[in-house]
This record gives C-alpha cells, structure tokens and sequence, in this order.
C-alpha cells in the first residue's frame, strides 16, 4: 500500500483531479491518500512549507508527499523530488518542500527531467501526480532526473533588540492564533503593542479573550486569544515583523 499526502493551495475540487491521475495509472495497486491542507492562502508559499514540515515527521517510512502552493507554475521554474529520512517529497522548486524535508534527515533533490504533456496552469495534476504515481509504483527518485541543488526557504531567527526580542509571523491558523519564528518562549515577561501576553502552558489557563503566548504543538512559539482572535486583535498577518517588549 502507497501512502500519498497532499498539500495545495487549491481549494477543494482541483486535488481530485490529482488523485483521479494517481488511481488511474496505478490502477489495482492500493493506495491511501491524506489531505494535510487545501486552504494555504493562495501562492503563500511560506504558510504551505510551515504546513507541510508541522505534518511530515507524523508519517512512516516510504510515505510520499505532493505539495504544490506555486506561483511560478509555468515559467521555467524546475519541479523537484526530494529523498529524506526515508520519505518522498514532489513539487516545485521554490523552497516549499525543504523545510519538511530536511526536518527529517540529509536530503537528496533531485530535478523532475521527464516529459509529460501539462497545460501552462496546472503542473500539480499534470507533472506532479504522475510523478508521484511513478514513486508509487515503485521507481526510485535518482530516476526522475539528475541531482540538483534546491532553492531553500528560512523561516529566519529571532532578533534580540533593545526592547525585548523582533520576529517574524510565519502563520495564522484558523483560530487566528499567530505563530512565530522562535521555538522557545522568552525567558521574560513580553507584551506585544503595549499589551501583556500571559505565558501559559495551555489556552485554558488565560481568562477569556486574555491574549497569551504559548508553545504549540507545532514546537513554535505562538501568541493567542483565549477563545478568541489574536489575528484580529493585533491587525497582523502571515510575513508581518513584530517586536516582543521585554516588561
């Protein structure tokens, strides 16, 4: 049984189509598929590697994933498979995938060279589906194509000012929980807009519409509103920079 995940930018019916590719050429071989997200915000290209590295560790050995969230689809961009800790990563070259990857161990890219009839707009169901049926079926990643260097994506680190600590919102869940580009909680009491932040172990132990900083399940740090909005409340998005006031 081949286990392929997807992660897309796409909403909810263009994945079928990938699957639809999937199934049909790999046709009485069984094949279980995860949708980790279809809601990335579009072209979000941070967000979708954000998602796609909370979620890969969670798999077993031999899982494939397809993420594709890819503004650049149809220019000379290069797709890529990437082999890492026994896992299998396709989609475009454009830093999506390496976070995840090499979350789980010493990455192999390798550039998709084969050649498959795809229209101008759609490269996840036309070039990257089958891609990923070929995996399933039990072709190596060296086979797509020669050993490449991929385009990386960083989160960034934390920023020590005079203040307090500068960072950087690299996404907002549905709740409008904000998470940041730091894997640990300061070491003091923070506020954010002149607004202290309670340090909690769980969203619970604030009072209501109290905003809080925690550490998610995620491994980075996060700024919330019990029952709440932090989103909302603060006017900040995914790619905004803050600064945490040291009080």
């Amino acid at each position: 049984m081949s286990i392929i995940t997807l992660l897309t930018d796409f909403g909810s019916f263009y994945p079928a189509q990938m699957k639809g590719v999937i199934l049909s050429k790999l046709e009485g071989k069984d094949v279980t598929f995860v949708d980790i997200a279809h809601d990335i915000p579009p072209q979000d290209v941070r967000a979708g590697a954000f998602a796609l590295l909370s979620s890969a560790s969670f798999f077993p050995t031999g899982t494939i994933h397809i993420a594709v969230v890819d503004p650049g689809v149809g220019t000379k961009r290069r797709g890529l498979v990437v082999e890492s800790g026994g896992q299998l990563f396709v989609g475009p070259d454009n830093g999506l995938l390496i976070p995840a990857a090499r979350s789980l161990g010493q990455i192999k890219s390798y550039e998709i060279a084969l050649r498959f009839e795809a229209s101008n707009t759609f490269h996840g169901r036309d070039i990257f589906a089958p891609v990923a049926a070929l995996l399933a079926a039990g072709q190596s990643a060296a086979s797509m194509g020669p050993r490449t260097r991929p385009k990386t994506l960083s989160f960034g680190e934390p920023v020590k000012t005079d203040k307090g600590i500068e960072l950087s919102v690299i996404y907002v869940d549905r709740f409008g929980n904000l998470v940041l580009n730091m894997r640990k909680l300061p070491v003091f009491e923070v506020r954010l807009k002149g607004i202290k932040l309670k340090r909690v172990r769980t969203y619970a132990e604030g009072r209501r519409i109290e905003p809080l900083i925690t550490l998610g399940s995620h491994g980075f740090a996060e700024i919330a509103v019990n029952q709440g909005n932090a989103a909302e409340a603060f006017c900040l998005k995914a790619g905004d920079r803050i600064e945490l006031e040291e009080i």
